[in-house]
């Protein structure tokens, strides 16, 4: 999170981004996320107009009568100030570790008990990945995410791997069938590097092991794993990532790209 980084990120609509599936609208349901939000005090990353210029922020609370929130205000003047001017906000969030997306529009900024705030309508629609359900996205050969495991006792060198599929619960890396680094349900601490994001330290631990044969007939042992810990901002940098690429692919289809 910087009030001075501002690269402009794709533009993504929850229509184009992801599974209708994972798309909530029904006014009752959209209240009750954010009443959830509130109730949980759950952390919410605001990115400025969909970029990468963020602020950490939460849902204070909710005008059911007149379908308004309010949104607390960033500790920089500077953010608060480029927040009043954007068009939108682009909210990620967590409830219980499934990932929560909406966007906020017409702000406006108010007083709270001394404090900067900004009061909102409700959003239309959000987008809320099911536990069970969390969007995985098999990654391009030429745009993917790298793990690097620094050296330890299953290996005298660090080791990097390109991540072959991803979402907001864990990813996927092969290796070769010979490989004995990993092993089921041991925790891993490693960088994850993102094509358009931070390196992000996170832990791993590996939930299968599992051989496969490549399209050339190369055998190797494909590891899935499940994040155990995320810094503050992986989740969202994860889901900016996912939507980046899924919105790309949906381009090329309809010929766009």
């Amino acid at each position: 999170m910087s009030d001075g980084h501002d690269t402009a990120l794709p533009e993504v609509h929850a229509a184009d981004a992801a599974d209708d599936r994972f798309l909530v609208r029904n006014p009752r349901q959209v209240r009750q996320l954010l009443r959830s939000l509130i109730d949980q005090r759950s952390l919410i990353n605001a990115h400025i107009d969909g970029r990468d210029r963020s602020f950490p922020t939460a849902l204070l609370e909710l005008d059911d009568d007149e379908d308004f929130l309010l949104l607390d205000g960033s500790p920089q003047e500077t953010s608060n100030r480029a927040a009043e001017q954007a068009d939108h906000l682009l909210c990620f969030a967590q409830l219980e570790r499934v990932m929560v997306r909406f966007r906020l529009h017409e702000l406006q900024r108010v007083d709270n008990e001394g404090h900067v705030a900004f009061r909102a309508p409700f959003p239309e629609e959000l987008v809320h990945l099911q536990r069970r359900e969390l969007y995985r996205l098999e990654t391009p050969i030429t745009d993917s995410p790298h793990l690097l495991l620094p050296p330890g006792e299953a290996q005298a060198e660090a080791l990097s791997m390109r991540v072959v599929d991803i979402s907001g619960g864990g990813l996927a890396v092969t290796v070769p069938v010979d490989c004995a680094i990993f092993g089921l349900q041991q925790r891993y601490r490693a960088q994850l590097s993102m094509p358009d994001g931070p390196d992000l330290q996170i832990e791993l631990v590996v939930c299968n092991l599992l051989p496969q044969r490549l399209p050339n007939g190369t055998e190797v042992k494909r590891v899935g794993m499940r994040f155990d810990d995320l810094p503050r901002g992986g989740d969202s940098a994860i889901q900016r990532y996912i939507f980046r690429i899924d919105r790309q692919r949906k381009a090329r289809r309809n010929g766009e790209l």
